[in-house]
């Protein structure tokens, strides 16, 4: 769902290019991609209203599902 060009933007833009919040982002995405509550085109999620591509990469953010939480 994260194209090239706009994941390379993100981990360049916000510094967030570390192997560990890499893996983290992954898995979270890869939760949200199977959820319904995802609405695909917009890559956004219909409970919190997020851009879910972006939202995975931060340690602070939660789902509001609590399909996955936020990390210490």
């Amino acid at each position: 769902m994260l194209d090239a060009d706009s994941g390379k933007w993100i981990l360049k833009k916000l510094s967030l290019s570390t192997p560990e919040v890499k893996e983290m982002a992954a898995t979270r995405l890869r939760i949200c991609e199977i959820c319904p509550e995802l609405t695909p085109k917009l890559n956004r999620c219909k409970k919190c209203g997020c851009v879910m591509p972006i939202k995975v990469f931060f340690k602070s953010s939660s789902c509001p599902l609590k399909k996955w939480e936020a990390e210490k």
